[in-house]
């Protein structure tokens, strides 16, 4: 995911369209794909910073989010965790808006290791809730949000029968300028994993060229036990410089990743394709 939270929900009057819609569609996912080669790669929780984006009261969405890493991390993983080399990781989440400031999802963590085997890792339920944004998508203007999860995370992530999280969407448009914040505390429900809650950040800022498409970078970092936070050349840093496209049919996002420190993988690529199911 280069993050592309824009949901473009519009209907295709005619069948053309929808055939030439379809066609697109088919040519991301393609895209997402090929591009990736089995590697090496954990996501950190998902490579995407959240905006103030909902559906439509009624309408689906699907957002897919493939990773790939082009090196492991210096520092092994961490005891009890699935080992993420030779891995493709995918996730998909479909998502339903109840109303214009709230949206539920479901999203599934799959992988493919180098021998081709498909397995799902993990699922979990989200409820997306928007107290502050603008009257209108890309307006100018503040926005403020929460994200809650909960469900089962790929074992290279936990060893937790159910984790939980509490994500703060934050940030602000101006003009051409894009600027978010995604505060995150990660804490266990169920499992033998530690008790103590942990804090993350996600961070983009990212500009809207005359032509349309968002050039940016993102960072996403980990800080620690909230009782104990840092150091962070300990904790996963990554940055990524990141492209937007939007299109009336899906939105696609490309970026490439650098890791910081021996906790973080080396070098990463990844893309998020999102693009409306109903109308």
């Amino acid at each position: 995911m280069v993050v592309m939270a824009s949901r473009n929900l519009m209907g295709t009057p005619a069948a053309h369209n929808k055939s030439s819609a379809m066609r697109q569609r088919a040519w991301a996912l393609l895209l997402a794909t090929a591009t990736f080669s089995p590697a090496v790669f954990a996501l950190p929780d998902e490579l995407q910073v959240h905006l103030d984006e909902t559906n439509k009261p009624g309408q689906f969405s699907l957002d897919t989010v493939v990773s790939y890493a082009l090196s492991k991390p210096a520092q092994s993983e961490a005891a009890g965790l699935r080992s993420s080399a030779h891995l493709l990781q995918i996730s998909p989440e479909l998502g339903y808006g109840i109303t214009k400031n709230t949206q539920v999802s479901l999203q599934i963590f799959s992988s493919l290791d180098a021998h081709r085997q498909l397995r799902v890792d993990g699922a979990r339920a989200g409820l997306t809730t928007l107290f502050i944004r603008p009257d209108d998508e890309d307006d100018d203007g503040p926005f403020f949000g929460t994200l809650l999860e909960a469900g089962r995370l790929p074992a290279t992530l936990s060893v937790n029968r159910i984790d939980g999280e509490i994500k703060f969407l934050m940030g602000y448009r101006s003009g051409r300028w894009l600027f978010a914040f995604n505060p995150e505390i990660g804490f266990k429900i169920a499992g033998p994993g530690p008790s103590e809650p942990e804090l993350s950040i996600k961070a983009k800022i990212a500009y809207r060229s005359s032509e349309g498409y968002r050039v940016g970078i993102e960072h996403f970092g980990e800080l620690g036990p909230l009782g104990r936070l840092g150091p962070l050349n300990q904790q996963s840093q990554q940055t990524f410089a990141v492209i937007d496209f939007k299109s009336q049919h899906v939105d696609v996002g490309i970026g490439v990743g650098r890791g910081w420190n021996a906790n973080s993988q080396r070098w990463l690529l990844k893309t998020t394709i999102s693009f409306p199911i109903s109308n």
